[in-house]
């Protein structure tokens, strides 16, 4: 690490320069980073990432105008249109830890269409037999797009920022690799697809659904009482990838002595995070560090930010992943260290919810129970909230 990131005020969360993979003399110095940070911290900052200004500028530029829209031409676009849980969510309509959460926002995810089945009717799959009737494949399915001429080349923008995180994620999730010393590689099967083809290299898992939220939480003028998101581990992917719009503060992280560390913008960087799914496979060993957003108290100005989540394969199990991870690296979890929070234990680590599909459908009616209600049924919902 150099003397201008020694010298940064404290507390503060590390900041790993992605140019040092492409250099012989520092390559060893990112993973050593990187291994501090998988397995003492949970989040980091990154920069020299190669996503562009421009790719980062285009979508951002679009978000006033986005959530500007009139109320009636955002709700049309409400989740409550989709099974998939994708589209608008208006000011406090999102729950964490039975709390609303005082922001709106726009969930949007790989364009991808619907492939769940309601009829016991499936072909066999040559490759690997699927259940598409398993009610966890609807939350696979397209987006709802805002209106070409009232937020004009949106589609454009988020499209290329998706494609360009996605590329990023997959280039980090090999430097984990690297630092966890497995072959590069290792979890290729579970995001590189096939081209040409719905199955990936091996047939094995259907390619993933990332996510992306797009978020605005209020002025100190709207509102400043409240939460902006809860204390909570993600749990919609396997790495998050936040983009912090401006100035405006909020993020805040547990650090090891339990205490609350703010992760403020930094100019040209992305905060990173480790999702439950991986702290589950890992037994531990790499953490999914609590985090929060405080509701604004003191700034005129709204804060939006960015966050892509990595995802995984819904027919995939947390299980299968830690066979693909050495003992040796599971191991690495500090024996002082409990795997619960608070009390509760990540979701992951109850067997009913070793499928990642059962436990992403669960989150998501967890988060948003009326929608769950209409596209699911009272049954289903009851039993994903006990």
């Amino acid at each position: 690490m150099d003397s201008k990131q020694r010298s940064r005020p404290s507390p503060m969360l590390p900041i790993l320069d992605l140019s040092y993979a492409n250099d012989p003399s520092r390559h060893h110095v990112l993973l050593e980073q990187l291994h501090d940070a998988l397995f003492n911290v949970g989040f980091l900052y990154i920069k020299n990432h190669c996503v562009s200004a421009e790719t980062i500028s285009n979508l951002v530029t679009k978000l006033p105008k986005l959530f500007d829209q009139p109320n009636e031409v955002k709700a049309a676009l409400s989740k409550l249109n989709s099974p998939h849980f994708l589209g608008y969510s208006g000011f406090a309509e999102e729950t964490t830890l039975g709390e609303k959460d005082l922001r709106e926002q726009f969930d949007f995810a790989s364009e991808l269409p619907m492939i769940w089945k309601e009829s016991s009717d499936i072909p066999v799959n040559n490759e690997r037999a699927r259940d598409f009737t398993k009610l966890y494949w609807r939350l696979r399915g397209p987006n709802q797009w805002p209106r070409e001429d009232l937020v004009p080349g949106f589609k454009k923008a988020y499209t290329e920022y998706h494609d360009a995180l996605q590329a990023l994620s997959h280039r980090f999730v090999h430097l984990v690799e690297e630092a966890f010393g497995i072959p590069v590689g290792t979890f290729d099967d579970f995001f590189l697809p096939r081209s040409g083809n719905l199955t990936n290299r091996n047939g094995d898992y259907m390619p993933p659904q990332h996510r992306i939220k797009l978020v605005k939480y209020p002025t100190s003028a709207d509102k400043s009482r409240g939460q902006g998101v809860g204390a909570h581990k993600d749990s919609s992917g396997w790495l998050t990838f936040l983009y912090q719009v401006g100035q405006e503060e909020g993020l805040e992280v547990v650090g090891a002595n339990g205490d609350w560390t703010p992760a403020p913008p930094i100019e040209g960087t992305f905060v990173v995070n480790f999702g439950n799914a991986f702290e589950a496979a890992t037994e531990g060993a790499v953490k999914a560090t609590v985090h929060r957003v405080k509701a604004p108290a003191s700034t005129p100005n709204p804060r939006y930010s960015i966050p892509f989540f990595q995802g995984l394969p819904l027919d995939l199990t947390v299980s299968e992943i830690r066979s693909y991870i050495p003992e040796s690296v599971r191991k690495l979890r500090p024996k002082s260290e409990s795997m619960k929070d608070n009390g509760a234990i990540s979701s992951f680590l109850d067997p009913r919810w070793d499928s990642l599909g059962e436990s992403q459908l669960r989150k998501w009616i967890r988060s948003h129970e009326d929608v769950g209600r209409k596209w699911y049924g009272d049954s289903v919902v009851n039993f994903y909230l006990q």
